[in-house]
């Protein structure tokens, strides 16, 4: 019987990389309004989804003269954020990983702690959509990353054992959500992300470019 194997690829710094259009996009409205950007503390948020990437949207709403609520600037980010997004290509190897992993049998899985939307529109808008054999997002469970729900959820949906997969992580909650699921993880940092100690990675690449598949697929 041939093994099931499963290559599990994060998305946003992983596939594409809105992450520094989103920390901008959030600089800006805040300093037009008077207001600073903790960029160390929204970098710890990276990776994860919840109240704790929230804070920006939280400190406009709570402004005496805002007249939008949370949930309209949440959505407005947003919006820009998917905009923006549909305007970037794949990240540096992201195809050819593709390509040499349906070549090798390998199953292909996306476990991110984003939106299902969100998600969804941008894979579409890569045209890479059906490339994937499951997506798990934030919708899909009920804790984000770095409690191990994503990645326990796309090993349930493929039948495939912790020990036969692979993550592609480029933030430290992603990897510490792997570890939990019991699955290898390698990192690939983003030049947001590149601070982090990636000690529980199995190695840290500069682009999904350079991972030979041989070393973790036998």
């Amino acid at each position: 019987m041939i093994k099931k194997q499963a290559l599990i690829f994060d998305f946003d710094g992983i596939i594409i990389n809105t992450e520094a259009v989103e920390v901008e996009d959030w600089r800006k409205e805040l300093e037009e309004v008077g207001l600073l950007f903790e960029l160390d503390a929204y970098l710890e948020t990276i990776g994860t989804n919840g109240p704790a990437i929230q804070y920006p949207a939280r400190m406009l709403a709570d402004l005496p003269e805002e007249t939008r609520t949370f949930e309209q600037i949440m959505e407005e980010h947003s919006m820009r954020s998917i905009e923006a997004g549909l305007d970037l290509p794949p990240l540096d190897g992201v195809m050819d990983l593709l390509n040499r992993a349906e070549e090798a049998g390998i199953l292909l899985a996306i476990g991110s702690s984003s939106q299902n939307h969100w998600v969804y529109t941008l894979l579409n808008g890569l045209g890479i959509q059906h490339r994937f054999d499951t997506i798990v997002t934030f919708d899909d469970v009920e804790y984000p990353k770095p409690d191990p729900d994503i990645y326990l959820k796309v090993l349930e949906n493929l039948d495939v054992k912790p020990e036969n997969a692979l993550v592609l992580e480029d933030s430290y909650n992603g990897a510490l959500a792997a570890q939990r699921a019991g699955i290898r993880v390698v990192a690939v940092p983003t030049q947001l992300t590149d601070h982090f100690d990636f000690d529980i990675a199995e190695e840290v690449l500069g682009s999904l470019a350079e991972l030979d598949l041989g070393k973790y697929f036998k």
